[in-house]
């Protein structure tokens, strides 16, 4: 019997791993432009091919689970345990991660992209309590889909400062 949402999570899941791949390119890109990666770029880009991978499996999770002929709730609540632990870890570990290499606050903006990441968190680990059980697919569903939509918003912005301190560099040599 298929999961309610499986297709939604598939297609998810497709758009996940296109994201990864599209952060590789732009690194690449930004490379071939003449400029070299600051160890913050390159934690941020790995940071977002995590979060590429991490949604990739989190979208295939409930479907390997109800593999396993158990109930749609006890699958939706393992996969929100998962997930949210997931993301709780991820979003957390960034700033850890990024305190140790810039040695700096966080700026504002990014605090944004913690919070709302450990909110998507914290929302599926309180969905695996089932509090209603009838949407609980379509809670867990929405809460990775939101961290998807967030991934990409940030990887814009970041991308685009980048870019634009390549320009900066470029100006000041030339």
């Amino acid at each position: 019997m298929e999961l309610p949402n499986a297709a939604y999570l598939y297609t998810l899941a497709l758009i996940a791993i296109a994201y990864v791949g599209f952060t590789a390119i732009v690194l690449i890109l930004r490379q071939s432009l003449g400029g070299g990666l600051s160890p913050l770029d390159t934690l941020v880009a790995r940071l977002f091919m995590v979060r590429g991978f991490v949604i990739t499996y989190l979208s295939i999770v409930p479907m390997v689970l109800g593999g396993f002929e158990l109930s749609h709730t006890t699958v939706w609540q393992v996969s929100s345990a998962l997930g949210g632990l997931s993301l709780v870890v991820m979003h957390v570990g960034y700033q850890l991660l990024r305190g140790r290499i810039t040695g700096e606050p966080t700026p504002l903006h990014l605090w944004f992209y913690t919070l709302s990441g450990f909110a998507f968190g914290a929302a599926l680990l309180v969905n695996a309590a089932a509090i209603v059980p009838k949407a609980i697919g379509a809670i867990y569903a929405v809460a990775v889909t939101l961290d998807m939509i967030q991934a990409s918003v940030a990887f814009v912005q970041h991308f685009g400062f980048m870019l634009d301190e390549l320009q900066m560099q470029r100006k000041n040599l030339g």
